[in-house]
């Protein structure tokens, strides 16, 4: 009984150190599963490409989506901030289109996209840029400016694909601003206008006179509300990234009530610092085709001039040259061929474009007045060299915008104002003076 006794402890004893070891094995693998073996495996760039399409189908289950991109792959995106950042996105989407395709983009296709949005932005984001795998996206939809929609995965220096944080809260913060930005004109705020004059682009510092900002914002509601004649919702998205957010303005009425195409730019930095680009051609007045003198409408850029017309209106000039002939006579005689004849008078010349035989006998067209010393001499009314840059842009609220380069088309010639300003000596209240205006017609 004993011996009997002895051998069933023996196999329950056994048995006892088999169950152990499988414990002790399984556990070992849980153990093991509880570290990477648990995590999820990495996707690759046509799956993240996959994910981010499939969300802007405008699913509901754009969270499902967002849970199969792995922690590491999300740099610590919220489900929230990417939901935002998937919204943003689908504005570049016509309204009730959807993807057919989509193809990322390698090689020189690859290579040129990005180079010019480094080049676009003088090297802004440009390690990021750089990082980045543009996926092209064709839709069933219509885009008025024909331009594909291209979206942006990013990669880590092992090149593991991921969504960059920061590059989507830039798109989403320049989208944000954007709608504020529309929202203000299309309210006709003008306080608010004005405090948005600070984050556009400009050739020259905006102006301290707040009388010279209120006519700016003005003149920019004006503009909008009767020249932009596309509603906000018709803008279109044409592109997004963490640098540049570009709309489209479909309907936009010149000054000649032709309907053009707009582009307006939002553009941040790598501080996070906001700027628009939304020029508003300053077109030169045709008031300001003539040269005044003492107060008088004289004689217009681009109408006929004859010596004895000179004398009536300025008295005699100091002097009458002409240069070599540049436009020979049909009849091949180098008497009557075409010349600029430069008349002068004390502070400001006119340039005749024409035929020369004498200072007392030649016939042309005025082509360029240039004043630069004269009280007695202007260009329209209000432009003299006894005046500012902000009596500039009192008539012409954006001609900082085009550092101070004004122009007009009228049947079919081009003219052109150069307002020179003397940088160097500014005025007490910030104002820069004039030193020389030059009004010519191009192409002479």
């Amino acid at each position: 009984m004993i011996f009997a006794s002895g051998k069933n402890s023996g196999r329950q004893l056994a048995r006892l150190m088999s169950v152990l070891f499988a414990l002790c094995f399984f556990c070992g693998i849980l153990t093991g599963c509880s570290g990477k073996a648990f995590q999820k495996k990495k996707i690759d760039a046509p799956e993240m490409a996959r994910i981010v399409v499939d969300s802007l189908q405008d699913s509901s289950d754009k969270e499902e989506l967002f849970n199969r991109i792995p922690e590491e792959q999300k740099d610590g995106m919220t489900f929230s901030e990417y939901y935002e950042y998937i919204s943003v996105l689908q504005k570049m989407m016509p309204s009730g289109s959807r993807v057919s395709s989509f193809q990322i983009l390698s090689g020189d296709a690859k290579d040129d996209l990005l180079n010019k949005m480094i080049f676009d932005e003088t090297h802004e984001y440009s390690d990021l840029i750089r990082s980045c795998i543009p996926v092209q996206i064709q839709i069933n939809g219509f885009r008025v400016s024909g331009m594909p929609i291209v979206i942006y995965l990013q990669t880590k220096d092992d090149g593991t694909v991921y969504l960059n944080r920061s590059w989507a809260k830039s798109c989403m913060e320049l989208y944000s601003f954007s709608a504020h930005y529309f929202e203000a004109y299309s309210n006709e705020n003008l306080t608010d206008v004005i405090s948005l004059l600070s984050y556009t682009q400009s050739k020259e510092p905006l102006p301290s006179s707040r009388d010279i900002l209120k006519e700016k914002a003005r003149e920019m509601i004006r503009f909008y509300s009767h020249n932009v004649k596309s509603a906000y919702d018709d803008y279109e998205v044409v592109s997004i990234d963490a640098s540049n957010l570009v709309y489209l303005q479909p309907a936009v009425l010149d000054s000649h009530l032709q309907t053009n195409r707009r582009k307006v730019r939002f553009s941040s930095n790598e501080e996070g610092e906001i700027s628009v680009l939304d020029p508003i051609e300053s077109e030169l007045k045709t008031a300001d085709l003539y040269l005044y003198y003492n107060g008088r409408r004289t004689v217009r850029v681009g109408e006929h001039a004859a010596p004895s017309q000179l004398e009536t209106m300025f008295g005699k000039p100091i002097s009458v040259s002409c240069g070599p002939v540049v436009e020979k006579a049909a009849s091949g005689d180098p008497e009557d061929g075409h010349r600029n004849i430069l008349i002068r008078y004390p502070g400001f010349t006119l340039t005749v474009y024409g035929v020369y035989h004498s200072a007392q006998d030649w016939d042309g067209t005025y082509t360029r007045f240039r004043i630069w010393d004269s009280e007695k001499a202007g260009i329209g009314t209000d432009l003299n060299v006894t005046k500012t840059s902000w009596d500039v842009l009192s008539r012409y609220p954006f001609a900082d915008e085009v550092g101070y380069v004004l122009e007009v088309s009228i049947d079919g010639e081009k003219y052109q104002l150069q307002i020179g300003l003397d940088r160097e000596n500014p005025e007490e209240d910030g104002s820069i003076p004039i030193d020389t205006l030059i009004l010519h017609r191009i192409g002479n």
